[in-house]
C-alpha cells in the first residue's frame, strides 16, 4: 500500500515547490505557432524575390530540385508554389515551369486609382508631399551623382528642350528627369516613396501643361537643378528644387485651377486654356 501511495503521489503532478504560484502570470500566454513546412519554403522564396536574387522572368528550379534543397517533399513544395502563385509573385509559364511574375503596370494603376478615390488625394496634398521629398532628393543627388547619372540627366534635359511644344512627350520626359534624380539619391527608401508619386503626377502634369510658357519655365528650372547637381552643391540643388515646386503651385493657381481638386477626378476636368 505504501508503494501504491507513492505512485499516486507522482501522478498528482509537480510539487508545491515547482508549481507556479496561484494567480501569477503565465510564462507563455498564447500557444507558440510553428510555421508549417510549406510556409517556410514559401517565405524563403518570397525573400529571394524581394531581395532581387530572383528577378522578374527568372525561372524557378523544378519541384524536385526545390524539394531536395529544402529537405521536404514535392507536395510541400507544390503547396508553397501555390501560395506564391495566389500572391501573384510567380506564374506558370508551362505545365512544369514556374517563373517570377512580371509586374503589370495596368494593375498598379488600377490599385492606385482605388487608393486615390478612397483617400481623396488633392493637388494640395500632392504639392505638400513634393515640397517634403523633392528638395531632399535633389540634395542627395548632388552628393552622390556620378558621371553616368549626370549624363543621363543631361540627355533627358536635351530631349526636353527639343520637345517644348510636344506636351505629351515633354511631360513624359519631365517624369523621367525627376525619377532619375530620385535614383541618384542612392536612398532606396526615398526612391520607393517617390515612385508612386510619379503616377499621381502623370495626369496632373499632362492636364496642366498646355503651352510653351509652361514647358520653357519648367525646363529652365531643370537646367538650374542639373547645374547644381553637377557642381555637387547639395544646398543649392535643394533650394532650386523647392522653388521649382513652389513655381508649379503658382502656375497652377494662375491657370485658375483649384488646389483642392481631387487627383482622381483629373481625367474628367477640362484642360486649361493655353497661356
Amino acid at each position: 500500500m505504501a508503494r501504491l501511495r507513492r505512485s499516486h503521489a507522482k501522478d498528482r503532478g509537480p510539487s508545491s515547490a515547482t508549481a507556479p504560484a496561484r494567480g501569477s502570470a503565465p510564462i507563455v500566454e498564447k500557444a507558440v505557432r510553428v510555421p508549417r513546412a510549406y510556409e517556410q519554403v514559401a517565405r524563403s522564396l518570397r525573400e529571394r524575390i524581394a531581395s532581387g536574387a530572383l528577378r522578374e522572368g527568372d525561372r524557378l528550379p523544378s519541384e524536385t530540385v526545390l524539394a531536395g534543397q529544402a529537405g521536404v517533399s514535392r507536395s510541400t513544395v507544390r503547396e508553397a508554389l501555390r501560395t506564391l502563385q495566389e500572391a501573384r509573385l510567380i506564374e506558370r509559364q508551362s505545365p512544369k515551369v514556374m517563373v517570377v511574375r512580371r509586374q503589370n503596370d495596368d494593375e498598379a494603376f488600377e490599385a492606385l486609382g482605388h487608393a486615390l478615390r478612397r483617400r481623396r488625394v488633392t493637388f494640395n496634398h500632392l504639392l505638400t508631399a513634393l515640397l517634403t521629398i523633392e528638395p531632399d532628393l535633389a540634395r542627395l543627388a548632388a552628393e552622390h551623382a556620378d558621371n553616368a547619372g549626370i549624363k543621363a540627366l543631361r540627355a533627358t534635359l536635351d530631349a526636353q528642350r527639343r520637345a517644348l511644344e510636344d506636351y505629351a512627350e515633354w511631360s513624359r520626359l519631365d517624369e523621367e528627369f525627376h525619377l532619375t534624380i530620385a535614383e541618384l539619391s542612392a536612398n532606396p527608401a526615398l526612391i520607393i516613396a517617390r515612385t508612386p508619386m510619379t503616377q499621381l503626377l502623370v495626369p496632373t502634369v499632362r492636364m496642366f501643361v498646355a503651352s510653351p510658357t509652361h514647358t520653357y519655365a519648367a525646363t529652365r528650372y531643370h537646367e538650374r537643378i542639373l547645374a547644381e547637381i553637377e557642381a555637387h552643391e547639395p544646398g543649392l540643388a535643394a533650394a532650386v528644387m523647392r522653388r521649382h515646386v513652389e513655381d508649379f503651385r503658382a502656375a497652377w493657381l494662375h491657370a485658375g485651377l483649384d488646389l483642392d481638386l481631387h487627383i482622381a477626378d483629373l481625367d474628367d476636368t477640362p484642360s486649361p486654356r493655353a497661356a
